[in-house]
């Protein structure tokens, strides 16, 4: 059967089908409050994965403070604009002088003139170009080539040079540029047949050429204009020459440590407003009953801000997180006193790395916090993990009890109907008697 028609009432005159509907909804009582049951259950999974995926946050932030680098916050300056100057977290306190002697630079090599850019060069041969201690890459000229498609070769050769024409108002040259800058990456061109000029050393311009800088009096090169390494944490970038000493300095600073710090605080609140308003905590209604006043969480929590709390021995003046500014509030939200935290970072900032990334390596802040948020979210074993299976196998549970109630109930809904059809049956015989029997009393 595909369906129950009903058409009960026939007999009795009853409304056999809203009595069968009442009395199932009279039933629906425990059904409804499985179905109750198991969509807060699947809820509260939704919600530990929810966790589980700001938890993650937490732990990048506490990943980007972690390391030694990644605490130590300096800012590098410099007295001119020749030379920009960036700080990374190795850098080190400190004033420089430096000359820029040479800048580097790309060769640049001009061919002979000629009237036009179009017409054919009327030349055949090989011209082949090497970059540095390269290999010799031939490009071959014909007779019809002219400087634009010669320079359309060359650009199509694969080597590390740039070919253009240039105009100077009257004639036309084609200029080869080296696309890297240093002496190693000098371009040597040799021709075979034709009388272009590139072999010509009066057409180079500009010669290939490292940068020279002078530091404290030593001398630097580099092949390019960004000098890293000479000092350490420092990338120095050359724009011009100098006929004077820049300075350079070095300064502890609390912005970039600022902006991770602020980032940390960030998804800890997330993480601890999620817990409160899922468990229902302080002043907070739960919002799931599955999980409300949950222990997990709840241990979790603490976890969390007993952390925070750590002291980090052998550190320095300052123990711990919340000497420098960072600390839990009663409301159990993690705050920062930017303020502090600059004072702490000028006063001493090996101090404010070591209550981070600790003093042997592993018995910082941040190290301890990795390890309790590990607990929680490592895959297939953390505790996060084993609770959502626990409510997962539950949830389960209650979807199977739903559906064994609702056959129930739909078979008690067949079992009435059966009985109010044969209660109409015997009850439409009953009258057609008594109709019956009215006819022949009244013949």
């Amino acid at each position: 059967m595909t369906g129950t028609i009903s058409f009960g009432g026939i007999g009795s005159g009853l409304d056999t089908e809203g009595i069968v509907t009442g009395l199932v909804d009279a039933s629906k009582g425990p059904l409804s409050a499985l179905k109750s049951k198991a969509a807060a259950t699947h809820a509260a999974v939704s919600t530990l994965s929810d966790l589980s995926g700001l938890l993650a946050k937490l732990s990048s932030a506490v990943q980007a403070l972690d390391e030694p680098n990644d605490v130590a916050s300096y800012s590098a300056s410099s007295s001119s604009s020749a030379i920009s100057v960036s700080a990374l977290g190795t850098a080190q306190p400190g004033a420089y002088s430096i000359t820029v002697d040479e800048l580097a630079k790309e060769q640049r090599t001009y061919t002979n003139t000629f009237a036009s850019s179009t017409d054919p060069l009327n030349q055949s041969g090989t011209l082949s170009i090497q970059v540095g201690s390269g290999t010799a890459i031939p490009i071959t000229v014909a007779t019809g080539d002219s400087l634009d498609t010669l320079a359309t070769k060359i650009n199509q050769s694969g080597e590390r040079v740039s070919a253009s024409v240039f105009y100077d108002g009257s004639n036309y040259r084609l200029q080869v540029r080296g696309m890297d800058t240093g002496a190693a990456n000098a371009v040597t061109f040799t021709e075979t047949g034709t009388t272009l000029g590139l072999t010509d050393a009066a057409n180079t311009k500009q010669a290939a050429q490292d940068s020279k800088v002078t530091i404290d009096g030593f001398t630097v090169t580099r092949s390019t204009n960004e000098v890293a390494g000479a000092i350490q944490g420092l990338t120095l970038t050359l724009t011009e020459k100098t006929t004077s000493p820049v300075t350079v300095r070095v300064d502890p600073s609390s912005d970039a440590l600022q902006a991770k710090i602020q980032t940390l605080v960030t998804t800890y609140n997330d993480v601890i407003k999620k817990i409160q308003a899922t468990a229902g905590y302080g002043s907070q209604t739960a919002s799931n009953p599955v999980l409300a006043g949950d222990s997990m969480l709840r241990g979790l929590s603490n976890k969390l801000s007993s952390s925070f709390g750590s002291a980090v021995s052998g550190a320095g003046t300052y123990q711990t997180l919340g000497a420098i500014g960072l600390g839990v509030d009663k409301t159990g939200m993690l705050v920062l006193d930017t303020q502090k935290l600059s004072n702490a970072v000028a006063k001493d900032p090996q101090n404010v790395q070591n209550l981070f990334a600790g003093v042997t390596g592993d018995d910082g802040v941040m190290d301890i916090m990795k390890s309790a948020v590990e607990t929680y979210t490592q895959t297939g074993t953390g505790i996060i993990a084993s609770r959502n299976e626990g409510l997962e196998a539950r949830a389960k549970s209650l979807d199977d009890s739903v559906d064994r109630e609702q056959t129930r109930l739909d078979a008690y809904a067949e079992m009435l109907r059966k009985q109010f059809q044969s209660m109409d049956t015997q009850v439409a015989a009953f009258n057609s008697q008594l109709d019956y029997l009215s006819k022949i009393s009244s013949g």
